[in-house]
């Protein structure tokens, strides 16, 4: 085998999977033909990206007739890198976003840990919207845990695809005049897990974002619900999706609070703005009395938002009902138009809307 073929071939398998604007052929420190039988030695400084830069190999060699390849990792960049003039200043890794495709204004609803009701907020704030007379998409980007169908009542929507000019597109089928899409409604059962590694992950959010048909209108609003957490997904949604704002959800606790800070952080690491917070599970009224009690204690929420220089948009209270019509696949905002939380949700979308209006 020649070694220009096979320099060649690596060159062309480039690494946009996990967010990295090289090919192998940038990373490789080293490398040994004989034969058939081909040796590399690949730079990565991490380990979990020894399985997919494997792959990438194979891909790149096998089909030049390699029957023999090895690859050996090593955290020591590629000599010739190490030898080359200084870099140009880089250019900034946000600025090659773009746009997501038929919609007008894309917000993501985010949480820095489970278990705060973040889904909740997301589906009741794209039905509020629906409501307010917006033509309103959601986009369940929770892969791991998709509950965004069953809350819409989408469970048994049908996803369909077609050829369009930008390629084969994914048409988001509709629920309460709401346009949904999730992983949730191409698998199998509701009962199957999602395995994914970064890179298949990555591929099936990057066609999520850009290549799902939202109708023959433009969409006013598209909510996306990320899954907790300051991981995989919120960086790769923040370097290659331009979003228009980013909302919070936490419950009074401490412990919530803390990581409503390292969203906040990572949110504007990635630049995107913070419109604000939303306090879920703030109070709840006892029905015998009237009388509101702050179960998790007293909310600091407000004061951290001032603290980190952004708005608390809203509190929603502690009501059965949410949960209850959420499981059946209505939300509250929808089902009991005049609950304390259908009203608060209402009263957060003015308020995102009027963030957006100050961007």
């Amino acid at each position: 085998m020649a070694l220009q073929g096979v320099i060649d071939a690596l060159k062309k398998q480039t690494l946009e999977e996990i967010g990295i604007s090289f090919s192998l052929a940038d990373i490789l420190r080293d490398i040994k033909i004989e034969g058939t039988d081909v040796k590399l030695v690949l730079f990565s400084p991490s380990e979990k990206y020894y399985d997919f830069l494997k792959q990438k190999a194979e891909e790149a060699l096998k089909p030049l007739g390699a029957t023999k390849i090895e690859v050996e990792f090593t955290d020591q960049p590629p000599a010739q890198r190490q030898q080359a003039a200084p870099p140009p200043p880089q250019e900034n890794p946000f600025e090659q976003r773009k746009r997501i495709p038929g919609v007008k204004k894309a917000i993501a609803v985010a949480s820095g840990k489970g278990g705060v009701g973040k889904s909740t907020v997301a589906v009741n704030l794209a039905a509020a919207l629906k409501k307010m007379g917006y033509n309103v998409g959601y986009l369940d980007a929770d892969m791991y845990g998709p509950s965004g169908p069953t809350m819409l009542g989408a469970k048994d929507k049908q996803v369909i695809g077609k050829q369009t000019e930008r390629g084969d597109v994914l048409i988001a089928p509709e629920s309460h005049g709401i346009k949904v899409m999730s992983i949730g409604l191409l698998l199998p059962s509701e009962d199957t897990p999602v395995i994914w590694r970064g890179p298949v992950l990555f591929k099936a959010l990057n066609q999520f974002l850009f290549d799902i048909d939202w109708g023959d209108e433009e969409l006013d609003f598209l909510i996306i619900d990320l899954p907790p957490g300051t991981g995989d997904v919120q960086i790769t949604l923040g370097q290659v999706a331009e979003l228009d704002g980013a909302v919070i959800v936490t419950t009074p606790q401490d412990v919530a609070l803390i990581d409503v800070k390292k969203g906040i952080q990572m949110f504007k690491e990635v630049e995107i703005p913070v419109l604000g917070i939303v306090e879920n599970m703030s109070y709840f009224v006892c029905p015998d009395n009237g009388k509101a009690y702050e179960i998790f204690g007293k909310s600091k929420t407000e004061e951290i938002a001032k603290q980190y220089g952004t708005k608390l948009l809203g509190k929603i209270p502690i009501e059965p009902k949410v949960a209850e019509f959420a499981d059946l696949g209505i939300p509250i905002v929808l089902a009991k138009e005049d609950s304390d939380s259908a009203k608060a949700f209402l009263k957060i979308a003015e308020n995102v809307i009027k963030e957006l209006s100050t961007q």
